[in-house]
Formats: structure tokens, sequence, C-alpha cells
């Protein structure tokens, strides 16, 4: 089902709720733990050191929702049985994105799209429940994805898009055979 503005919408139970966000929050560990990584192997350890602190606090996020979640016993999901939008979490990142000259602007970029997508999707969750108690909480978790999104806008504002011309490598990695 979608809203007027054809956002899909679902009506999450308080467990599907629960096992979806702690799914993202642990998609966005992994995902801000690889860009961290690119981002140390191009030499940029300021913008690593961001997306390792941004891996720690999405970590923090996991746990606080495991903590809520002690008493209750969240299934285990096959992947086609989340409800996304698409085929991945919100904060997987695009691989289609990841290149080995990938500047920093573009790492925040990616980072930003996650961040967009998961608040995309904690908004639709808050917006489709009839339960009083996951509504608050989905519009909590769409809080703190709206804080990220702030900080990945305030990231991007320090590196300026690349030029046209960059991934030119003119002596680009040999393919193993």
């Amino acid at each position: 089902m979608s809203n007027a503005n054809g956002n899909f919408l679902v009506s999450f139970s308080m467990v599907e709720l629960l096992t979806h966000a702690l799914t993202i929050e642990l998609e966005a560990v992994q995902s801000y733990q690889e860009l961290a990584g690119q981002m140390q192997q191009c030499g940029n350890h300021e913008v690593a050191g961001f997306f390792t602190a941004m891996s720690d606090l999405e970590a923090k996020h996991a746990e606080k929702i495991r903590q809520a979640s002690a008493h209750i016993d969240l299934p285990e999901l096959a992947p086609w049985e989340y409800l996304w939008c698409g085929l991945e979490s919100p904060e997987t990142i695009d691989q289609t994105g990841v290149h080995y000259l990938m500047t920093p602007h573009q790492a925040i970029k990616l980072a930003l799209e996650n961040e967009m997508s998961a608040m995309a999707f904690f908004t639709a969750a808050a917006t489709g429940s009839g339960d009083e108690n996951t509504r608050a909480l989905a519009t909590e978790f769409a809080a703190d994805e709206r804080q990220h999104v702030a900080w990945m806008k305030d990231w991007l504002k320090k590196y300026p898009p690349p030029a046209s011309d960059w991934d030119y490598d003119p002596d680009p990695p040999a393919a193993i055979d």
C-alpha cells in the first residue's frame, strides 16, 4: 500500500519494527566500516575517522534495540521476508557507487543516501502504524536518522564534488586471470 505521495507504507507490529530496526542498524555498522576502510585506503583519515565514529554510533543504536527487545523473541527473517522498498536494507551500501578512487565527497554522498533511505523507512513505518507505541518508536528512529542526515550534509559541505575525470588512473590495477 502507498500514501498520497506514492511512498510505501506498511503497518508494523512492535516486534516487526524492532526486527527491521535491528537489521537496519547492523547493516549501517557494516556500511560505515566499509566506507571507513575505503577512506583509510585513500589516505583520508579524517573522513575514515568520521565513518568509524558513525559505525560505533550505529552499533550503540543496535545495542539499544537489543536491550529494548530483551524480553521479546525477535524472529530471524529470510532476506525476502523483510518489508523494504527495495531488495536491501535502507542502510546497505549500493556497491555500484563504490570505486577504488572514490572521493570523500562520493563516500559521504553514499552515506547520506543510506541515512535518507533509513529516515524515509522509519517515517513510513510511523505513518503506517496504527499502534501508538510502535508509531512513537518509529518516530524516534526517524528522528535519529534525520540527525544523521544533517551530519552527512554538514560533512558533505567540507568536501567539493570531484572533477569529471575523478576516476582516471594512469596505472589501473591489473586484472588477475
